[in-house]
Order: structure tokens, then sequence, then C-alpha cells
């Protein structure tokens, strides 16, 4: 424990005035100097003095001293104590205390912060869609969770950020973007997607809604087998749903195929069943509704089947139909040309083909090593497609005037097989595989 004292010099706990005293007082001893009845003391008193002098400690000479903190009075301590403005070293600032590495609620409150984030107009920042941005989703499965990722996309700012997810009760094998909100009386768009599973069950999502828990809504039921109302109408899949087309002339529309080999045309305004299109030959694998016809859609079959199909006509017969030997992948309408369509296999051969001409082909062409995973067409830069395989590679096609296809560029990904492609509605030569 340190010793402050503002007059006296202290030595090992006395003041040097008093060790030099009673220092003399031992010389005195020591010469004679004293009396000789100073020599003689009782062994009572002996031990009285042996014992005040081990407690004064180090330092006291005299048994009559009273006891205290290594040689300091214990009266002094007293009134140091009571007055300890008066003790303390005028250069040290004993309020001071950790002021030094104070911490603040606030960085705004910190004098030493000149430069002030506003974390929540940061945040409110990533977390605001601004009109030139695009929201990309990804449908992912890792072992036994499965879930559903909003990316932010901009082409100025070359943003590329997960915006916000939701978690899905089942495996997801096809989604589709859907431009209509039933619940918006005012304009009736909206900003939905959704999502096919194994569950037989279409999961409708609001992407405006973050990190929802439940779809707004869900087309079918997860009981398997095939179920009809009490009237005999349709209720939904009876097993996986493996494709979906939505109708932008017809907005409430939405279709559905399934592994139960049925297309179902949902009305989103009743969340129910509209009309079921007879069962087809194999599992619904591929739908593509006519650019402006709103009532023709065109079905690719894993049974090797594609087919033009009226669904005004309660038959199902198809006005068109081709049959390859191996499974389809892909179909898809020219929207710039409404009497072509081009088809992909699993074998990765492309088609062009006219509708006029049932059972004929414009072209032909080997356009992947193995599956062809996606097939689009720019919405505004007439002839340019893209297709994208699972051997990893990203195609570019110019569509010619006599329908034969030529393939301007090529390029692998490295990413792994390549599953879907679509262009930026915003930008006619961006596309995202």
């Amino acid at each position: 424990m340190p010793f402050v004292k503002k007059s006296d010099h202290w030595v090992g706990g006395l003041p040097v005035e008093r060790l030099m005293s009673e220092e003399s007082s031992g010389q005195q001893v020591a010469n004679g100097g004293v009396s000789e009845s100073s020599d003689v003391e009782t062994e009572a008193d002996e031990e009285s003095t042996a014992t005040s002098s081990a407690n004064d400690g180090a330092g006291t000479l005299s048994g009559k001293r009273k006891a205290g903190i290594r040689g300091s009075d214990s009266k002094e301590i007293q009134e140091s104590s009571e007055n300890p403005e008066e003790d303390a070293d005028p250069g040290v600032d004993s309020s001071s205390g950790m002021r030094g590495i104070a911490m603040y609620s606030s960085n705004t409150d910190d004098p030493y912060v000149t430069l002030h984030v506003d974390s929540d107009e940061e945040e409110k920042e990533e977390i605001e869609v601004k009109s030139d941005d695009n929201m990309v989703v990804l449908a992912k499965i890792d072992k036994d969770n499965y879930t559903m990722e909003v990316f932010i996309y901009n082409e100025e700012n070359n943003d590329w950020y997960c915006h916000h997810d939701y978690l899905l009760d089942a495996p997801p094998l096809c989604l589709e973007p859907i431009q209509y909100d039933p619940g918006n009386n005012e304009t009736g768009k909206g900003n939905l997607i959704a999502v096919g599973t194994m569950e037989s069950v279409i999961n409708i999502w609001d992407l405006d809604i973050m990190n929802a828990v439940v779809p707004v809504v869900n087309l079918g039921s997860k009981k398997k087998g095939r179920r009809k109302k009490r009237d005999g109408r349709e209720q939904g899949h009876s097993d996986a749903v493996i494709s979906l087309a939505w109708n932008k002339v017809s907005t409430h529309v939405l279709a559905s195929g399934g592994a139960d080999r049925r297309i179902l045309l949902w009305d989103l305004d009743e969340a129910k069943v509209a009309q079921a299109v007879p069962e087809r030959s194999g599992e619904i694998q591929a739908l593509s509704w006519h650019p402006a016809e709103h009532s023709y859609i065109l079905v690719g079959t894993l049974s090797g089947a594609v087919e033009v199909i009226d669904c005004n006509e309660s038959s199902g017969i198809p006005s068109a139909s081709w049959n390859f030997e191996t499974q389809v992948e892909q179909v898809k309408w020219n929207h710039f040309n409404p009497f072509s369509a081009f088809f992909a296999t699993e074998d990765g051969i492309l088609y062009h083909v006219d509708m006029r001409k049932p059972g004929e082909i414009i072209w032909r062409g080997q356009a992947h090593d193995g599956s062809v995973g996606g097939l689009t067409l720019s919405p505004t830069v007439r002839g340019l497609l893209v297709t994208v395989g699972h051997d990893q590679m990203l195609c570019v096609w110019k569509v010619q005037d006599d329908g034969a296809l030529l393939k301007i560029h090529s390029e692998r990904q490295h990413v792994g097989a390549l599953h879907t492609a679509q262009f930026n509605p915003d930008v006619p030569t961006n596309i995202r595989p």
C-alpha cells in the first residue's frame, strides 16, 4: 500500500526525523548514557515490548507507539481518511476512474468517433428493393433442408446478394413467377412465385413478404391418391408436381403438370382447380402457354411426346403432336413467331418446328452432351436463344430466317450441371444460368 503525505519524507514506514531521533536514543543506551533503572525490566514488560514491536511492523523501534499500519499512527490514518481530498496527490485525478475506456450505448455519443454511420438507415437501404433491382429466386435442396432464396441483382451497381429466404416443407421441383395478385384490388399486380413439390402441393409465396413462415396459399393436398369433390371436380394432383406455367394473357390461370400424367388448370382467384386435362401418355415434364392464344398450351412428357392442346376442348385431343424416342426436357413457344416452337430432349438435341406442319421438323442439332436443362428466348432481341445443359455449357444461338439455328457462342460455367436459365427482363442481353 503506498503512502501519501505532503510534508514529511518517509523511509521504511517512518519519518526520517523520528528515525534519526530513535537512532540517537539507541546510541545512548549503548554508551551507558541512561540510568540503570531503565535496564531493569520485568519479564512482563519485555514480553509487552516484544509484542508491541511485532505489531508495529518493520521500522517500529519503541513499544510505547500505538498500533497502526506500517508504523503510522491509527489516529493519523483516521484523520487522513476523513479528509481524502487534502491527502490526495494534486497531480492525480482520483475521480477519473476508467473514463478513458468508457463504453457508450451509441457511437453518436462517443466523442472519439467522428464518422457516424446510421446502422438503421444502412439496414433499411439493404432491405429496400429499388425500381432497377431484379429478383432472382433459387430453390435449394441440402440433404433434408429445403429452402428458397431470393437474391437481388442490380445491373448498374453490379450488386448480387441474398435478400431473404424461405423454409420449404418438401423438396422443390419447379418454380414459376406470377405477376398477378388476386388480393390486390387496385391494380391486380403482384410479386408471387409458385413452387411445385414432391408432396403434390403447389405452394404460392409472396416475395414482398420477407422471411414468411408459411405461403400465402397452398393449392392441392398432401394426401396421396386421386381426389375429387362431391360434385366431381378435381382437388389436386395425386403425385409430385414437376412443371408449372403461368398464363400471361389470362392472368388468373396457372397450369400444373404432375407425375400423375395430368394437367390441371388452377383459378388463382378461387384457389381451386378450374379444369383438368385428360391424362396424357407420360409424366408432364414441361409446359408453355401460347404468347397470344390464351387457351393453347404446349406440353412435353417423359414418354417423348410433344403436344399442342386447346384447353377449351374438354376432349384433350392435341391439335398437333410430335413423338421422340427419348424424354422431352424443355418446350418453348417462339413469341416472335406464333406458329413456331422449340423443343429439347434428354439426349441434348434441340428442335425447331412449325405448328402448321405437325410431325415435321424445320431444324435439329446437337446442342449439348447430355440433357438440356434450360431453354429460353430473349424477351426483346428477335432470334436470340440460349440453352444450358448438364455438361455445364451455356450456348447462345441465332434463329435465322430459314428456321435454322446458328451457334454463335458457347462457354463452360464450371459450376456443375445447369438446370435452368432466364433472360433479365430489363436487360435484353443479360442472362442468369
